[in-house]
């Protein structure tokens, strides 16, 4: 990396040094043609000649990568040039701590936790459906800013599904520690792996447990190839359901297992959002509906599950949430919850407990003849029928 001082770098006037990492320099900069403030991203190409090539494949296959993608939870690329053996990127300069630095500080409520991973999904999704897999998604590369947003940052080994870029270091590229197992092995890749990093993520925001930490590099490949969890909820109570469901299905070792896209990551999440947010009261016409605390189980394929469970029952319910198998292609959400539902099932009107607790029976004449327009117009002709052959026979 050169030393001395740099000043300009294509047409941004460099103003403070942001920060290094392991390919590059970040600046505070200035535009003066569209007199903005930037974040310069930038890679000295004449540092490891050998691996040039590779480098400056990369760090423009992140700007052409990001540069495409427009969401309010993605880094916006400006633009990128090279000059003098450095490439540059210029992106929106940022106002926050990356997550990182927040987990660091102190814990991380549940509805905090769910909120950023809600985020992030959409980004994952929006990015995902432009043909872009980011493939490092990991606490340092999700910037927190202000009002609670997020933004996904770093797309500097992000593999588009068309690109013909090919890296000396293959597919392992990434932080072992938030790789998903066909990563860790090398084997192709897909959207999907992004899923399995947010689940990382959201399990390490949820508990304050570092996943798959290991010794080694080896020991930390053996644990996200093998290791099998505990739901969060063993770590923090207030874990729910199916929160601790769609830790579980994101972090399936078969990509077939998890979720089939982010956005059924995201629609769940934003399930559990609602199980967080404070109770509303309900329609008036509703007011004498008690509160939902000890409700009855929903059976759902013979695997008990409640919305919000008694205190009798929560050891039970984590029991069997753990054992939910989550192969499925029906979101977690459309499955599980049955809010409406359980309110009506609640009511206390004393006549709709007894037509709920009887067996069904078939309606009577008069209520078929008035839904069923066949059998209406069959008994009117049938009568009209009759009327003309009594009419004819006292003629």
């Amino acid at each position: 990396m050169a030393t001395r001082k740099l000043k300009q770098l294509g047409r941004y006037r460099i103003q403070a040094e942001l920060g290094r990492g392991a390919m590059g320099i970040v600046y505070k900069a200035h535009d003066p043609v569209l007199d903005r403030t930037v974040a310069l991203k930038t890679i000295a190409l004449d540092d490891a000649e050998q691996d040039r090539e590779e480098f400056q494949a990369r760090f423009f296959q992140e700007a052409k990568a990001a540069g495409r993608l427009n969401h309010p939870a993605l880094i916006t690329i400006y633009d990128f040039g090279e000059e003098n053996a450095l490439a540059y990127m210029a992106m929106e300069l940022l106002n926050g701590s990356d997550l990182n630095e927040r987990m660091k500080q102190s814990s991380i409520s549940v509805h905090e936790a769910v909120s950023i991973a809600e985020q992030v999904a959409e980004g994952l999704a929006f990015a995902h459906d432009s043909g872009v897999i980011h493939r490092d998604i990991k606490p340092s590369n999700v910037m927190l800013l202000p009002r609670g947003r997020v933004k996904i940052m770093d797309f500097g080994i992000a593999r588009l599904k068309v690109s013909d870029i090919q890296t000396q270091l293959g597919t392992r590229l990434g932080t072992p520690k938030y790789m998903s197992p066909e990563q860790i092995s090398g084997n192709a890749l897909d959207h999907r792996t992004d899923i399995f990093s947010l689940g990382i993520v959201l399990y390490e925001m949820l508990t304050g447990v570092k996943l798959f930490k290991g010794d080694t590099l080896t020991q930390v490949m053996h644990n996200v190839a093998s290791l099998e969890p505990p739901p969060p909820s063993q770590f923090k109570p207030e874990v729910s359901p199916l929160l601790d469901l769609v830790v579980k299905r994101a972090l399936e070792k078969r990509p077939s297992a998890r979720y089939a896209s982010a956005w059924e990551m995201v629609d769940d999440l934003r399930h559990c959002l609602l199980e967080l947010a404070p109770s509303t009261p309900l329609p008036q016409e509703n007011a004498d509906i008690p509160n939902r605390e000890g409700a009855p189980a929903i059976d759902a394929d013979k695997k008990t599950f409640l919305l919000k469970p008694s205190a009798d029952n929560k050891s039970t319910l984590r029991r069997m949430s753990s054992e939910i198998e989550t192969d499925s292609r029906l979101t977690l959400s459309r499955r599980f919850d049955s809010g409406e539902a359980m309110a009506r099932l609640q009511a206390a009107n004393s006549r709709d407990r007894k037509y709920l607790a009887r067996p069904p029976r078939s309606p009577g004449l008069l209520r078929r003849l008035r839904h069923d327009p066949d059998l209406s117009w069959f008994t009117l002709t049938i009568g009209m029928m009759i009327l003309i052959a009594v009419a004819l026979a006292l003629s």
